[in-house]
């Protein structure tokens, strides 16, 4: 139950550990609908999650795709038309996970003008590596992989770790005495209470509460790798915490930034400009590499959870639909499947890097 939990985190990414950051800074509370959505979706509407579990591991669902497509009678279009839209969206999301890397690396070894290809190839080859060992392993997507979900939960501990040393950092830069004369450069008017009862700040908290679920990786953690009640039980709580420390700890690191770097630099970089200034080797390795977990989970998930909705609902039923009867029977088609995953997530990632 405690690694299903922390698995569940694949939800922060690398514009959660960097660019909360800078969307507070700019625009002060508007960076809170992405945590509180999932918050109040699992606190509120838990017995829609047990349901929604419940109903896919009796019907063994494998996917998003198959489970919209199992509510719309198993119509041939529905899957691959919810496939489609996966693709289109998640491939530039993987792109700018991938560009993360690459420009976080150059900050960090100041080397602006240096291209950072290389690193976001190397990335990006041990991303679709580590995917491919670990899951593609076994044909049936509802058995449980332990290897891959214990480091994606230990990622998740891991970059949670990470933003907390920046949030103490930045405690202990906002309480210093010289610091307390540029206090005036900070615009206060962007946290007023007011600002959270906007139609934006709305929808974009009901947004975040249907991507809790809806995004492939998500729906792959929180459903397909779902075994027994126990798991969403303690989920309900561990998760929302975890989602809660980490948008209480935006606020100190985003103010302290103002207060340290001001305009002189991008407020998205603040997490690592306090790493730098730290002038801490550990710290900074600390960081960059909480940064790398952020990426690489999501990476890693969504690729796997999207060779599996192509494999399953795309190749598999044209591959039966040409075979005999006998062949049906017959379990024929186990290493085309896995062939097929593993060309699919390299497909993905390919894509993404160009």
């Amino acid at each position: 139950p405690i690694v299903y939990s922390f698995s569940l985190a694949i939800y922060c990414t690398a514009w959660t550990f960097y660019g909360t950051v800078g969307e507070a800074a700019r625009s002060g509370w508007n960076y809170l609908p992405i945590f509180i959505g999932p918050i109040l979706l699992y606190l509120f509407a838990f017995p829609f999650l047990k349901k929604l579990t419940l109903v896919s591991r009796k019907q063994n669902i494998t996917s998003i795709a198959d489970f919209i497509s199992s509510r719309y009678g198993k119509r041939p279009l529905t899957a691959p038309l919810v496939i489609l839209i996966a693709l289109l969206a998640i491939i530039p999301y993987i792109s700018l996970q991938l560009k993360a890397i690459g420009s976080n690396f150059s900050l960090f070894v100041n080397q602006h003008d240096t291209s950072p290809n290389i690193i976001v190839l190397v990335a990006t080859v041990l991303v679709g590596v580590f995917a491919i060992l670990f899951g593609t392993r076994k044909v049936e997507v509802t058995d449980y992989r332990s290897g891959m979900m214990l480091a994606i939960a230990s990622e998740s501990l891991f970059k949670l770790f990470a933003i907390l040393v920046v949030g103490f950092l930045a405690v202990v830069t906002l309480t210093g005495e010289q610091q307390s004369q540029s206090f005036d450069t900070i615009d206060f008017s962007v946290w007023e209470i007011s600002n959270l009862f906007s139609f934006s700040f709305i929808m974009q908290t009901l947004m975040a509460a249907a991507a809790v679920i809806c995004l492939p990786r998500q729906f792959h953690v929180t459903v397909v790798d779902h075994q027994d009640e126990k798991q969403l039980k303690m989920a309900r709580w561990v998760f929302p915490l975890y989602l809660l420390i980490f948008a209480l700890i935006i606020p100190p690191i985003a103010i302290a930034g103002q207060s340290l770097f001001g305009n002189s630099v991008n407020a998205d970089t603040y997490v690592i400009q306090f790493a730098l200034n730290s002038n801490n080797i550990i710290i900074e390795m600390l960081i960059f590499l909480g940064g790398i977990s952020a990426t690489t989970a999501m990476i890693i998930i969504a690729t796997f959870a999207l060779s599996i909705m192509i494999s399953n609902d795309v190749i598999l039923p044209l591959l039966l639909a040409r075979a005999t009867s006998q062949q049906q029977a017959i379990p024929l088609y186990r290493k085309q499947i896995l062939m097929i995953r593993r060309l699919v997530i390299t497909g993905v990632l390919v894509l993404s890097y160009l």
